[in-house]
C-alpha cells in the first residue's frame, strides 16, 4: 500500500475525475482499511510502519474528497465513511484495554494525538463534501441525484458523530470559529460554505454533553442570537427569485435544526430561552420552513418545559395566533404547537394552569361554534366530496382540541404514584381536580365541547338521502370525536374530562350514527353498512377500552369526585358494552352465510372484540357478569367459529380470551354471579370449545398458532379436568 506508484495513480484518478478508475481502487482499499482497523490503530504511532499507515489513511481522504458533489457527478466520495466509523470505533476498544496502565499511557497518547490529527483533516473534508453544489449544478440535478445527494449529507451527518467523539471540544471550536468569522458576512452569494458548517454543529447536537460551557456559549450567544441569526431568519427574497430563494431556506433549515438539536442546552440557560424561542416562532409565517421551525419548537418545550412556565401566556398567545392564521399554517403543524404549547402549561400549578388556558379555551370555543354554523349552511342531500370544504373548519378546530387535550394530561408517573398511595402525587392530582372544577373557563368549554359533541349527530347534513331518513356522519368526524375522548378520559384529572354518563351517552349515539344505515339484504345499502361498521369499530372498541382500563386503575376518589361508583360504573359501562357486542354479531354474521366466513373475512374486528373482553377480564371482571346473557351468548358464539378459522388475527386473541375467561372460574373469590355465569358458560361451551382445539392442534390450523391453542387446552384441562376426559 505504500508503494509509490499506487498513490500515483490515484492521485492521477483524482485529479482527473476518473469514477471509474478510482472506484477500482476504492472498494478494495477501503475494505482493507475495515477489515484491519484494529491493527491500524495499535500500530498508528510505530514507526516502523507508522509511514504506510499514513499513506493509506491519505489516500482514503483523497477519497473523501474526491472532487465533485456525491450523486450528482461522482459516487467515490461516500465509500471511506464507514472505515472512519470503523476507526474511531477501534479507538475506544484500544484506550480500553489499555485502561489505567501507566506503561501504556505514552503509546495510548500518541495514538490519540496521531488518530487526532487524522480526523481534523476528516472533519474539513466532510464539511466540505456535505456543502450544497452551486445552483447551475443543482438546477441541472434530476430527482434521482438530487435525492443521492441528500441521502450522502445524512451519512455524512452520521459520519460527523464519529469525527466528534475522537476531536471533542477541538471540532467544537473549529465549527463554532467558523460560524463565528462568517456569519457577519452572510450572503446568498456564499451561503453553501455557512450552511455546511450550520449543518455540521447540527448532526452532533445529541453527543455534545448538556455541561458544555465554552464553545456553545460563543456559538449562542446573545450576540450572535439577535444580531445575526435572527436577522438571517427573518430575510426574505423576491418569491420569483428561486435561486436565492433556495439558497436562503436552506440556511434557514439548517439554523432551525441546529437549535432544536441543543434542545437540551437550553435547559441549562433559560436566560437565553427567550432570544431563541422567538427565533423559532419567527419562521413559522414561512411556508417552507414551517415543518422545521415546528419540529424546533416541539423538542424546545419537550426538553425546557418547566423553565418555559414564566413565558406561558406568550406561548398560549402564540397558539391563538396559529389558530386565527388558518391555512397559513398546516393543520398537522397546528396541532404539534398546541401540544406541545398544552405541555408547558402543564409545568405550572394547577391555578396557574387554568389562568394560562383562559385566552386559547376561549379561541377554541369561538372556531368549534363557527365551524359548527358553517356545517350547517351545508345543502341538504349534498355528496361527501362537496361537504368536505363545509366540514374542513369544524374538523381543524376539533383536531386542536384532541392535540390540546393530548398536552394536557398528568404524566403516566404521578398517576400511578397516586394510585400506590403516595402523598405528594395524590396532593397534586387533588389540587389540580378543585381547580378544574372550580374554574369558570374551563368549565363552560367543557359544556360547550359536550353541546358541539352531541349537537353534531342531529345536524340535518348527514340526511344524505331524505326520503330514506338515512344519515351518514363522516367518518373523519367520528374518529376525531372519539379521539378527544381517549384523550380527555385519564387515571387523574383532566381540563375536558367529562361526566362518565356523558362520556358513555356520546359513545352510544355515536354507535348509533355509525349503525343507522337501513339493511336490505342484497342492496348497495346494506354493503355501505358493512363498510361502515367495519372500518369505525376499532375506534369505538379502543374508547370503551381506555374507559374499562380507567375505571379499573382510578375509581372515583379525591382527584375524581365525580367518578360515580365500582358498581354504577360497571352497570353503565355493561349497557354499553352489551349493544356493541350485540350490534357487532349481528354486522359480522351479514358479511357472509357462515359465521366462521365471516369472521375470516373481518379479522380485524374479532381481534380488537376479544383483546376488549380480554382487558375486561384481567382488570374487572365483575363487569362481565354485568352484561346480559345475549351479548354473552354472542360473545361465546363468536370465539367458537374464530377458534376453526385459521387465521392468525382471529384466533389468537380469541386463545388468550379464552384462557383468561377459564382461569378466572378458579380465582373469582366471593364474586357468586362472576362465578354461576362462568360455570354456566363452560356447561354450554366447554366441550365445543375443547373440540375445536383439539382439531386445530390435530393438524387443521397451521403451525404458528400451536402455541396458543396448546396454553388454551392446557387451561381447559387444569381447571376442568372431569370434562377434559371426556
Amino acid at each position: 500500500i505504500g508503494r509509490p506508484w499506487i498513490s500515483s495513480v490515484l492521485k492521477a484518478a483524482i485529479d482527473s475525475s476518473d469514477d471509474q478508475l478510482a472506484m477500482r481502487w476504492a472498494l478494495p482499499l477501503v475494505s482493507f482499511g475495515e477489515t484491519y482497523t484494529d491493527f491500524l490503530v495499535k500500530k498508528t504511532a510505530d514507526q516502523r510502519v507508522s509511514e504506510q499507515i499514513g499513506v493509506l489513511m491519505q489516500i482514503l481522504l483523497a477519497m473523501s474528497r474526491f472532487p465533485g458533489y456525491n450523486g450528482i457527478d461522482e459516487n467515490i466520495s461516500d465509500q471511506p465513511l464507514n472505515f472512519w466509523y470503523l476507526l474511531q470505533e477501534a479507538l475506544v476498544d484500544f484506550e480500553c484495554e489499555a485502561g489505567d496502565d501507566p506503561e501504556a499511557a505514552p503509546m495510548v497518547a500518541a495514538t490519540k494525538a496521531a488518530i487526532k490529527g487524522i480526523y481534523l483533516e476528516v472533519l474539513r473534508a466532510l464539511v466540505s463534501k456535505c456543502a450544497y453544489p452551486p445552483t447551475e449544478t443543482w438546477a441541472d440535478a434530476d430527482k434521482d441525484e438530487r435525492e443521492k445527494f441528500t441521502s450522502y449529507r445524512r451519512d455524512v451527518g452520521d459520519a460527523l458523530l464519529n469525527v466528534y467523539y475522537v476531536l471533542r471540544d477541538d471540532m467544537l471550536s473549529l465549527l463554532v470559529d467558523e460560524v463565528a468569522s462568517n456569519i457577519g458576512a452572510f450572503s446568498l452569494a456564499n451561503w453553501q460554505t455557512i450552511e455546511s458548517v450550520l449543518f455540521a454543529l447540527k448532526s452532533i447536537g445529541e453527543a455534545v454533553p448538556e455541561s458544555e460551557a465554552v464553545h456553545l456559549q460563543r456559538l449562542f450567544s446573545a450576540e450572535l442570537l439577535s444580531g445575526h441569526f435572527m436577522p438571517v431568519l427573518q430575510t426574505t427574497v423576491d418569491p420569483s427569485d428561486r435561486v436565492s430563494q433556495w439558497g436562503l431556506t436552506s440556511t434557514k433549515m439548517s439554523m432551525l435544526s441546529l437549535i432544536g438539536a441543543y434542545s437540551e442546552w437550553w435547559k441549562g440557560h433559560p436566560e437565553l430561552l427567550l432570544l431563541v424561542v422567538p427565533c423559532v416562532t419567527s419562521s413559522l409565517n414561512q411556508p417552507a420552513l414551517v415543518q422545521t421551525a415546528v419540529a424546533a419548537f416541539r423538542r424546545i418545550c419537550d426538553s425546557c418545559r418547566d423553565q418555559l412556565t414564566g413565558a406561558s401566556d406568550s406561548m398560549v398567545h402564540l397558539a391563538c395566533q396559529v389558530l386565527s392564521a388558518g391555512a397559513a399554517v398546516p393543520a398537522r403543524e397546528q396541532q404539534r404547537i398546541f401540544e406541545s404549547v398544552a405541555e408547558v402549561v402543564m409545568a405550572q400549578t394547577p391555578d396557574k394552569q387554568a389562568a394560562a388556558l383562559a385566552p386559547l379555551l376561549s379561541s377554541l370555543a369561538g372556531a368549534l361554534g363557527k365551524g359548527v354554523q358553517f356545517l350547517e349552511t351545508a345543502p341538504l342531500g349534498i355528496s361527501p366530496a362537496d361537504l368536505e370544504p363545509y366540514l374542513e373548519p369544524l374538523l381543524g378546530a376539533l383536531r386542536l382540541v384532541d392535540s390540546l387535550a393530548r398536552g394536557l394530561q398528568f404524566s403516566d408517573d404521578i398517576e400511578e404514584r397516586a394510585q400506590l398511595g403516595d402523598q405528594e402525587a395524590t396532593m397534586s392530582l387533588t389540587s389540580a381536580a378543585q381547580c378544574y372544577a372550580s374554574s369558570s373557563e374551563m368549565n363552560e368549554f367543557r359544556e360547550l365541547l359536550l353541546e358541539v359533541m352531541s349537537r353534531l349527530f342531529s345536524l340535518p347534513v348527514w340526511n344524505r338521502d331524505p326520503a330514506s331518513n338515512m344519515a351518514q356522519i363522516d367518518d373523519a368526524l367520528l374518529e376525531c370525536l372519539l379521539d378527544i375522548v381517549n384523550s380527555s378520559t385519564r387515571r387523574g384529572p383532566h381540563v375536558m374530562d367529562l361526566r362518565l354518563d356523558n362520556v358513555i351517552g356520546f359513545i352510544a349515539s355515536a354507535w348509533s350514527a355509525v349503525i343507522a344505515c337501513p339493511v336490505s339484504n342484497g342492496s348497495a345499502d346494506a354493503v355501505a353498512y358493512g363498510a361502515r361498521w367495519s372500518d369505525q369499530c376499532p375506534a369505538f372498541i379502543q374508547s370503551i377500552s381506555q374507559l374499562v382500563t380507567v375505571l379499573a386503575t382510578a375509581p372515583s376518589g379525591c382527584w375524581q369526585p365525580n367518578r360515580p361508583s365500582i358498581e354504577s360504573s360497571d352497570r353503565m359501562l355493561g349497557s354499553v358494552l352489551t349493544r356493541f357486542i350485540d350490534d357487532i354479531y349481528m354486522g359480522i354474521s351479514r358479511e357472509a352465510p357462515l359465521l366462521a366466513t365471516a369472521i375470516e373475512q373481518q379479522p380485524v374486528i374479532t381481534e380488537y372484540i376479544f383483546d376488549l373482553g380480554t382487558r375486561v377480564l384481567q382488570s374487572r371482571p365483575a363487569l362481565f357478569a354485568c352484561l346480559e346473557r345475549s351479548a354473552v351468548g354472542h360473545l361465546c358464539e363468536i370465539s367458537v367459529q374464530a377458534l376453526s378459522v385459521p387465521n392468525r388475527l382471529a384466533l389468537r386473541p380469541t386463545a388468550y380470551f379464552l384462557t383468561a375467561l377459564i382461569r378466572l372460574s378458579s380465582s373469582v373469590g366471593g364474586r357468586t354471579d362472576v362465578s354461576d355465569l362462568l360455570a354456566v358458560l363452560w356447561a354450554e361451551f366447554g366441550p365445543i370449545w375443547l373440540r375445536t382445539t383439539l382439531a386445530g392442534i390435530g393438524g387443521a390450523h397451521p403451525r404458528s398458532l400451536l402455541p396458543n391453542l396448546a396454553e388454551l387446552l392446557f387451561s381447559m384441562v387444569k381447571h376442568h379436568p372431569a370434562s377434559a376426559k371426556t
